[in-house]
């Protein structure tokens, strides 16, 4: 364990005594080091740390440098256990940033997502289509409370943070284009041969925008800067905004958005910046860059010295040059002792550490994190109030120190989470089949069977993974979820019913009521579990476990059963085409249905006139429940019909097959509006969100397809 060797209870009064012990010898030369390491494992990089107000948290932000993993995270300890007290996993990209509100409760985050315009396209570099999105986090919980998308393309780095009074949001994004400075076939005309400059002339442009975002609505305030990008931070007292930008520091009014002062004349380029807690001071880490050659490699190394100036003057107040190459900057909240990070200099040579600089007494020591390479250099530092430094000290560990003994209280890496697993890639073939889909009654979740591999429960706006249960009793469950993905039931082997409660886990197990059934299913609401068994239907409640129901059906053996929405009516057909409905009230029959070939999906529109059942043959028949007779009959997939799904208010029906598409369908007019394909194999399920803006398929691959129904685009996958 590395640590310094005085201790005492000040944190001030320690830092004093270690100047005097520890002063540490400046060299004057740039940091050189030993060849760089190669780093191969980049699934799981640290992006960025913060302390909670009152220190009991640390967030640390996660993601894979590769945009093909879409693979972010945040994770959540508690600072005086070291117990990882919860995990956020709904992202498709990395975290860039993350803020606590003032108060504490609210944590935000800014990520980049990734998007692919077609299920099967390949994300295939940084140039892909990405999605800036803030997220607001409950601190404690890591429950979702609402997000904002921005509307350009191509974000590959976002950051935001809460002002100081919590009622804005400042937000920095950087875009990566790819354009073309001129057509091809301009080139002749400038006498240039097109083949021999084709490779020239894709141009990279990179655009970089400031700006304040008001924190309830997400509406912009300000645009204050689109320059380029650069560290900024907020005044402690939220006045002023400074960012460093190119070779200056720019100042603005966050009243007003209007420019304050910039500080120029830098002798290299300021990289990080800090202001003291009191707001008195800004420290500034200005460095200068140089390329050495390391064997066939260049390598940018760099010397800093480190810059503090007073807000009311802004003159240059102090100075400590030559420091090693600085990443990070922050004041402890005393506000006398600056901390340092980066490489440091130690002697004749550059190690990963910090720096104490006293500004009263201008002594410095020096604390050695223990790495011996640049890829460990001290990065994203923070601070809390009860004496904890958190620090990135290498690509996905982060260490914390204890200020009052100066020994690392923790270290976290990517395997310190329990429940840590490789990203699996999208494009890993599984055979399992998601065979049943619900949406919760608010759309904020949906729950799905997976053949062979439980139930999950999704968090649709973001694809994290709430729940995951899985029926250990049996390896072939046949498992129903209700409509508001509430309920699941399921029968084993053994033929015992259970009923799991998809909210709180809570399984309960039912009485069968007789020998092993040929189908059953769920109403809506989850209340109540219809079961088929030769020549009769038994209804049960899910919540006391007793039959309230028996219906005599002259169906021999039943293939499949469906409750119309409100629960008041259930059908049930056979392999043949024969249909039957009933009234669940009175259990008396409606007029039967003598449909063709064998029936392969079943379901009640809303309003209860109308039963829509599919065939083998791709075709979809609509009746009349009060007549019995045919209505419409829809004719468009090429293979079997496997699902049906309606939207509440009863306009669009959705309908999916071994075709591997999904087509919605207008059914005052009978025409199919559109159709979605890009599944790997036969669609099995499909729910809508309850107010018909989303389709959920399911498929192969053990994931569910998000699809936006006004416009037909891919929303998101969830696996």
């Amino acid at each position: 364990m590395t640590r310094l060797s005085i201790k005492q209870s000040k944190y001030t009064h320690l830092a004093l005594v270690l100047f005097f012990l520890h002063a540490c010898v400046v060299s004057s030369s740039a940091q050189r080091r030993s060849a760089p390491k190669i780093v191969t494992d980049l699934d799981d990089v640290v992006f960025a740390v913060s302390f909670s107000p009152d220190g009991d948290t640390l967030a640390i932000a996660r993601g894979a440098s590769d945009p093909g993993q879409r693979y972010g995270k945040v994770e959540l300890w508690d600072t005086h256990t070291g117990r990882l007290r919860h995990v956020i996993k709904g992202f498709d990209g990395p975290v860039r940033s993350i803020s606590f509100s003032p108060d504490g409760s609210t944590l935000i985050s800014a990520s980049s997502e990734y998007s692919n315009q077609k299920l099967q396209e390949r994300t295939r570099s940084w140039a892909a289509l990405s999605r800036g999105e803030l997220k607001w986090w409950e601190a404690q919980t890591g429950e979702l409370k609402r997000k904002l998308t921005l509307p350009s393309d191509h974000i590959y780095w976002l950051r935001a943070a809460y002002s100081p009074n919590g009622k804005q949001i400042v937000v920095a994004e950087t875009s990566f284009r790819v354009a073309f400075l001129m057509p091809y076939s301009s080139l002749d005309s400038l006498g240039l041969d097109p083949a021999s400059l084709r490779a020239a002339i894709p141009t990279n442009f990179v655009e970089s925008d400031l700006k304040l975002l008001d924190e309830q609505t997400g509406t912009v305030t300000f645009k204050l800067d689109t320059s380029r990008s650069g560290t900024f931070v907020f005044s402690p007292d939220g006045a002023l905004m400074a960012k460093e930008n190119g070779k200056e520091i720019r100042l603005w009014n966050v009243q007003t958005g209007r420019e304050e002062h910039r500080l120029k004349g830098f002798k290299g380029a300021p990289n990080t910046i800090a202001f003291s807690p009191d707001g008195k001071y800004l420290a500034v880490a200005v460095t200068k860059y140089y390329n050495e050659n390391v064997g066939r490699m260049i390598r940018v190394i760099g010397s800093s010295a480190v810059q503090v100036f007073d807000v009311r003057t802004w003159q240059m107040t102090f100075q400590l040059g030559n420091v090693g190459m600085v990443n990070s900057l922050a004041f402890e909240p005393g506000g006398r002792l600056l901390l340092i990070g980066g490489l440091i200099h130690e002697q004749e040579e550059a190690l990963p550490g910090l720096k104490l600089w006293d500004l009263q007494s201008g002594k410095t020591a020096n604390f050695h994190t223990g790495g011996a390479d640049f890829s460990q250099a001290v990065d994203s530092l923070a601070i809390s109030r009860n004496g904890l430094v958190a620090f990135k000290s290498g690509p996905d560990v982060v260490q914390v120190i204890d200020t009052q003994t100066w020994n690392i209280k923790y270290s976290f890496d990517k395997n310190s989470d329990p429940d840590h697993e490789r990203p699996a890639s999208r494009f890993l073939l599984s055979l399992k089949r998601v065979t049943a889909l619900g949406f919760s009654r608010d759309g904020t979740s949906v729950s799905g069977e997976i053949e062979g591999g439980g139930i999950k429960r999704w968090d649709p706006r973001t694809g994290e993974v709430k729940k995951h249960f899985s029926d250990q009793e049996s390896d072939n469950p046949i498992v129903e979820v209700s409509q508001d993905g509430t309920k699941a039931a399921g029968i084993r082997d053994d033929g015992t019913i259970y009923v799991r409660d998809l909210m709180s886990g809570e399984l309960r197990i039912l009485t069968a009521p007789g020998p092993a059934p040929s189908a059953f299913t769920l109403s809506a609401d989850g209340e109540s579990l219809a079961i088929a068994y030769p020549h009769r239907l038994i209804l049960l409640s899910t919540i006391t476990g007793k039959s309230v129901r028996s219906i005599d059906n002259p169906i021999t053996k039943a293939n499949r059963i469906a409750f119309s929405a409100d629960g008041s009516m259930v059908a049930a057909a056979d392999e043949n085409g024969a249909i039957r409905t009933w009234e669940v009230g009175s259990g008396q029959g409606l007029p039967p249905i003598a449909s063709a070939g064998k029936t392969t999906a079943l379901r009640f529109a809303p309003g209860n006139r109308i039963l829509a059942t599919a065939n083998e043959d791709g075709s979809v028949n609509l009746w009349d429940l009060r007549s019995g007779a045919l209505s419409s009959r829809l004719q468009k997939h090429s293979g079997a019909v496997n699902a049906i799904a309606f939207s509440s208010d009863g306009a669009l029906m959705a309908t999916g097959g071994d075709d591997r598409s999904v087509i919605i369908w207008e059914i005052a007019k009978g025409k199919a509006r559109r159709t979605l394909k890009g599944h790997d194999l036969t669609v099995t399920s499909l729910t809508f969100s309850p107010d018909g803006s989303i389709l959920a398929s399911g498929s192969g691959n053990a994931s569910v397809v998000l699809w936006n129904v006004s416009t037909g685009q891919l929303n998101r996958v969830l696996r």
